[in-house]
């Protein structure tokens, strides 16, 4: 899959795109991996894409910036890499705050 930079746009811009090219919506899904129907319940408004697949697809369409990545990927400065290099300090500092 190729991660270009989409522009932000409309669902009905979204819509356009795919009859301008002639691609059905449950075509696009299947060739990106994600589920069709997901996909057509983002395009109707009746999901907000703002976790999982859900945000993958508004990304992948262009509705919303973001990233795409899973949560293993996702890392804070405050964080360990790894269990072990936790249990190897003595003293852990944890900031005031919560991501």
């Amino acid at each position: 899959m190729m991660n270009n930079i989409v522009p932000v746009c409309t669902v009905e811009e979204v819509r356009e795109e795919f009859r301008r090219r002639g691609i059905s919506v449950s075509d696009w899904a299947r060739r990106q991996g994600v589920s069709a129907q997901l996909t057509y319940r983002i395009l109707a408004g009746r999901t907000l894409g703002l976790r999982g697949q859900s945000h993958e697809i508004c990304v992948l369409l262009g509705l919303k910036p973001g990233v795409i990545g899973s949560a293993n990927d996702l890392k804070f400065a405050h964080a360990r890499d790894t269990p072990q290099e936790a249990a190897e300090d003595t003293e852990v500092i944890r900031p005031a705050h919560t991501c």
